[in-house]
């Protein structure tokens, strides 16, 4: 889906450009090609993302970007390619560039029906840090309800991740069937894909798949409105390249165990009934609440379990792996309540959303996740504006998928009738067979562990100085707490940063 180097994405963005010219040119509208440069100057208190032993380095982004713009009557179309490059000053082995480009298209080809389209191509280099990418694509949802992020920031790079390209597309066509009554169908790919060495060994796994549905809006009266939406979702999930490390009772046990995914493939079928009500000129709720149907399906994963066998030396135990396949279909929610108020200066607005994931792998269940935002926007001066948001995410299991490890087989225990004792650290232990064949596993509950919490906040002062030339002030703040094997290391970090941007129109 995704090109696999600059070369074919440089050739690809100037096909695009030359047709939304064309375009432009032919329908008459007014045209814009403009160059645009952030510079942003920023310290990190955690660039590693560690619960101790933090260390904290500036970070120099140069952000060059060439942007066509066109806009009419009909629609509009955009088009944009860009270079991101991070300069960490304390650790120069992060330093890395970013590229990619990107558009959105919306034609009024008839009266009644509109055709309209979002993409991006993205490569992201390896900058050992969480950071969210440059452009974020999410599936629209219903009646206000927030679509799901294809792809999440945190799981773009965590640790020292290899470089990763990204690809996503949202494409669809618009029709008013009445003057009340609107259908709207929509769906595109999606990719994820780590460019990886062999020798290296993490939990990233590549992904690609699509969504696609229908969503139809009614008018109820001039201050509700109403919707049905049906969204289908499909992840392939490969394995996680080299095989992931688990360990059997410490981690400082030498007899820890390596353990493999196994190839996934996640369905998801979503129904979502939505009502948003304008009370006042000032005051807007959403209401929107259903149903998600989730269905895994995982392939050659490997469930590890301890063996005996006779050697010179008497009865030695080792570990032998099993393949595993399963599936598993289970029950989910979607809802979301939301508050927006318009202010003299600004807007404000409130939100609390739930939706049940699935998390694609043998080793943990499904979770819920439980949502809530703040946004205030203020504008200071006819120039100046403050912008204030911040959210806290919550992870829980949904069923209590169980974890297996090797067993310790007991020295010196081996009779031929009954077999070889074993016994677990941790857990309950599961024994097969009988004999020199008899086998042991550790069973652990999963249920406990799989419970995380995400908080972010993101505080901005934009200042417009000249028409082409914008100044900003910005604090971030990220903390992560939960269970690390799934969402990543515990840690807190504060990110202060200024900068500009400054754009400057070439003509057409």
């Amino acid at each position: 889906m995704s090109p696999k180097n600059a070369r074919s994405g440089a050739s690809l963005a100037a096909v695009a450009l030359l047709c939304c010219a064309a375009l432009s040119a032919r329908a008459g509208e007014v045209t814009e090609v403009r160059t645009e440069l952030t510079v942003e100057q920023d310290y990190d208190s955690n660039i590693f993302l560690t619960d101790t032993n933090e260390k904290g380095s500036a970070i120099t982004i140069l952000r060059p970007a060439l942007v066509f713009d066109n806009t009419g009557t009909l629609g509009h179309a955009k088009l944009y390619g860009f270079l991101s490059e991070h300069v960490f000053w304390e650790e120069s082995a992060l330093t890395g560039t970013d590229r990619g480009f990107g558009g959105d298209l919306a034609r009024k080809i008839f009266p009644r029906t509109t055709i309209f389209g979002t993409g991006s191509f993205q490569r992201l280099a390896a900058h050992a840090e969480i950071r969210g990418p440059d452009v974020l694509t999410q599936i629209p949802g219903s009646g206000g309800l927030p679509g799901e992020t294809l792809i999440t920031p945190g799981e773009l790079i965590e640790g020292a991740t290899p470089d990763v390209n990204l690809g996503q597309g949202d494409f669809g066509v618009r029709q008013e069937l009445t003057p009340r009554l609107q259908l709207q169908l929509s769906g595109g790919p999606f990719e994820v894909d780590y460019l990886k060495s062999d020798t290296v060994v993490t939990g990233l796994r590549d992904r690609s798949g699509w969504y696609g549905g229908p969503t139809l809006s009614y008018d109820l009266t001039p201050l509700d409105q109403v919707s049905l939406d049906l969204t289908f979702n499909s992840t392939d999930f490969s394995d996680a390249f080299g095989l992931q490390e688990f360990f059997v009772a410490d981690p400082t046990d030498p007899h820890s165990v390596r353990l493999n995914t196994g190839k996934t493939l996640s369905e998801q079928q979503s129904l979502t009934l939505g009502w948003t009500r304008q009370w006042s000129e000032v005051w807007t709720t959403t209401i929107a609440a259903g149903g998600r149907r989730l269905h895994t399906r995982t392939t050659d994963a490997l469930r590890p379990l301890t063996r005996v066998a006779p050697s010179s030396a008497g009865v030695v135990a080792f570990v032998d792996y099993v393949p595993e396949s399963f599936s598993d279909t289970g029950p989910g929610v979607v809802g979301e309540v939301s508050l927006t108020r318009m202010l003299p200066r600004g807007q404000a607005a409130l939100s609390y959303s739930r939706e049940t994931r699935t998390t694609s792998s043998l080793f943990a269940s499904d979770v819920n996740v439980d949502t809530v935002a703040l946004g205030w926007i203020h504008r200071l001066a006819p120039r100046v504006t403050f912008t204030l948001r911040g959210s806290f995410e919550h992870y829980s299991s949904v069923n209590n998928n169980a974890q297996f490890f090797p067993a310790s087989y007991v020295s010196g225990s081996f009779n031929p009738i009954t077999g070889p004792e074993y016994i677990c650290p941790l857990g309950s232990l599961a024994t097969t067979g009988s004999g020199i064949n008899k086998t042991g596993q550790c069973r652990i509950s999963q249920r406990s562990s799989l419970n995380s919490d995400l908080y972010t906040a993101v505080a901005r002062l934009d200042w417009r100085l000249y028409r082409r030339l914008n100044t900003f002030v910005v604090l971030r703040y990220g903390s992560r707490d939960g269970d690390e094997q799934l969402f990543g290391p515990n840690y807190n970090k504060y990110v202060a940063g200024v900068g500009f941007t400054f754009d400057y129109a070439l003509g057409f």
